[in-house]
């Protein structure tokens, strides 16, 4: 079904839409030094590709925008299992293929694709499919919620081997969000939520770049060790920043001294060169999307709809507020981007993607509304 008329939600999509804005603007004045030293004075380069990820990303955004969510929820088994495949499929990759030690890019010459970015949604999908069943009993254990930790095991279970235990982390607690919004037992939820971080930590042990990674972590806040050269200049960026930030375009830590600078710590610059009060303002536009987002699930026209747009708005603020966190040394470094603003094309195109998801239900919501208070003939008239 195609919807052709009807009226958005501009507000949370001003909200994205100033959150790419300046992650394109950042991305530039993060970037220009290291593309201007590896492509022959290029200085724009990173910015070029990314605003191509703008377009492709807004485009899919637009066109999920316009069909129905019931039909995307109808093909989600579809989607699931072959994004599972090619999963598996990666696990057996050849060495040569990959990408600094480790099988999470699939390298199509003209662009990297990280599938976890796609199967986060894969799954998110296939739960709001099942979640919603009436005949799903939820506050049962064996019949009602292990059916749904099979799909979130064979996905996170094909993606800690990557390695990559921070998505599969993530992936993990979004599922454990819309079961609770599902109304499962807590019970339930903190014997699954203990078990799942026991399994991620015992991943981090088993993998020894990851074990290196956590002890060096941890050694660093009981101050017997240094904390990685990676956080250590973050830090030293927001202290620079102060709270009225260096200036735009002033950053000093991007010439050569945080290590790609626009990709994961990329928030690091935005509160060197904007400060206390930039880094307040990107918070800000996180919080009001993840407020809309809620409040789209909260007058969803159906079960589908509610649980899709609370899986949606949890995988946006959780991956926002886990690269805050790994940027200020709450949590190990993790390799997790800020959606919206940092360079990357698979999570830049699946995230705003998913907004289009959101805006849909936030469509038929209202839709519904005007129906049933002025009646179909009248509802058409409401629109544009």
């Amino acid at each position: 079904m195609i919807l052709r008329k009807g009226k958005i939600d501009y507000l949370l999509l001003l909200a994205v839409v100033l959150l790419v804005v300046i992650g394109l603007t950042f991305i530039y004045t993060a970037s220009s030094a290291k593309a201007a030293d590896r492509f022959n004075g290029d200085s724009a380069y990173f910015l070029k590709m990314q605003i191509i990820r703008v377009i492709v990303g807004l485009m899919a955004m637009a066109w999920v925008m316009r069909v129905d969510y019931h039909t995307w929820i109808r093909r989600a088994p579809l989607f699931y299992w072959l994004i599972l495949t090619v999963l598996l499929f990666m696990l057996f990759m050849p060495s040569s293929w990959m990408i600094r030690g480790t099988r999470r890019w699939i390298d199509l010459g003209f662009v990297k694709l990280q599938p976890s970015e796609f199967a986060k949604y894969a799954l998110i999908f296939m739960l709001a499919k099942f979640l919603s069943m009436r005949d799903l009993d939820i506050k049962r254990f064996f019949d009602g919620i292990l059916p749904q930790l099979i799909l979130v095991g064979l996905i996170c279970g094909a993606i800690l081997p990557e390695p990559d235990a921070s998505s599969a982390l993530m992936i993990f607690l979004i599922a454990l969000t819309m079961m609770f919004a599902a109304g499962a037992r807590l019970v339930h939820l903190f014997n699954i939520l203990s078990t799942g971080v026991l399994i991620v930590f015992a991943g981090f042990l088993v993998i020894p770049y990851q074990r290196e990674r956590l002890f060096s972590f941890i050694s660093s806040l009981r101050n017997e060790s240094e904390m990685s050269w990676q956080v250590k200049q973050s830090l030293i960026s927001l202290g620079n920043g102060g709270v009225f930030g260096v200036g735009l375009g002033q950053s000093r830590q991007k010439m050569h001294w945080l290590p790609d600078p626009f990709t994961d710590f990329i928030f690091s610059i935005i509160g060197e060169e904007l400060g206390l009060i930039g880094t307040l303002g990107i918070i800000a536009l996180f919080v009001f999307i993840i407020y809309r987002g809620f409040r789209i699930a909260l007058n969803a026209p159906d079960a589908e709809g509610r649980f899709l747009a609370v899986g949606i708005t949890t995988a946006i603020g959780l991956y926002a507020f886990m690269n805050m966190a790994v940027i200020t040394h709450l949590v190990p470094t993790t390799g997790i981007p800020m959606p919206f603003v940092s360079y990357g094309g698979s999570s830049l195109m699946t995230h705003l993607a998913a907004v289009g998801m959101l805006l849909n239900i936030s469509y038929q919501s209202s839709l519904r509304y005007v129906k049933s208070r002025y009646g179909v003939r009248h509802a058409s008239r409401q629109y544009f």
